[in-house]
């Protein structure tokens, strides 16, 4: 797939996603945009626990899940004939914080309030301006487990599920046999589009023989996972 495949580095700055190929004027960029229709959150206690510590303090805490909900836009800044993404980030954070009373009971110094994991569902279109497919697509299982490091966006303990849809194509996310984290797959089992985000530098493959619809809304579709942090 690699050798018959435009290849595209990817650099992701402060809502802005700059792809460059080698040579003159192979560049373009693309405009993270959150949208005015708010914040949605839910919060949910899942359950509770007292412990007594050795040396006799009374630790009491809850375990929490929280969802929040965000809607976004993402578009070439100036081709007015560009493919747009509106999809909706929900991140779900599962929590264990230590209660008031726990905090005026307890024995121990450091904080027990901890995030125990984060994972974040991803959903949208991907329309462009002209009178090709509109593309509906769904990303889900981008966690991240070690709270502590906080420069990589997820960390995807299991490969992303999810799919990239139109009237007439289907596509899945698949597990890479190169240096790509992730491949986009059809229904014959042919590798459409391939992306590495893991490390750096992120790249992103699309093949050059495919319909010009699905090479933009493969594009697209990875920038959306690279980009909705």
């Amino acid at each position: 797939m690699i050798a018959n495949s435009e290849k595209w580095d990817v650099v992701y700055k402060k809502g802005i996603l700059t792809f460059s190929q080698a040579g003159p004027d192979q560049t373009f960029s693309l405009n993270l945009v959150k949208l005015d229709s708010g914040k949605v959150k839910h919060k949910q206690k899942d359950s509770s626990e007292i412990e007594y510590s050795g040396s006799g303090g009374l630790d009491q805490r809850k375990y929490m899940t929280i969802k929040k909900s965000r809607s976004y836009k993402l578009q070439a800044g100036t081709d007015e004939n560009s493919t747009a993404a509106l999809f909706a980030v929900t991140g779900e954070s599962n929590l264990k914080r230590q209660t008031f009373l726990g905090k005026l009971t307890s024995k121990k110094d450091e904080d027990e309030d901890e995030m125990l994991s984060f994972t974040s569902t991803i959903a949208g279109t991907i329309k462009p301006n002209n009178a090709a497919p509109i593309w509906n697509f769904s990303i889900i299982n981008l966690s991240r487990y070690n709270m502590q490091n906080n420069e990589v966006p997820f960390i995807p303990s299991q490969l992303p599920g999810g799919f990239l849809k139109s009237d007439k194509d289907s596509l899945i996310f698949e597990h890479a046999s190169f240096k790509a984290d992730v491949v986009l797959v059809d229904a014959g089992g042919e590798h459409v589009a391939a992306a590495k985000y893991r490390k750096k530098p992120v790249i992103i493959w699309v093949r050059k023989d495919i319909d010009d619809s699905l090479r933009d809304a493969a594009r697209i579709l990875f920038s959306v996972m690279i980009s909705a942090r």
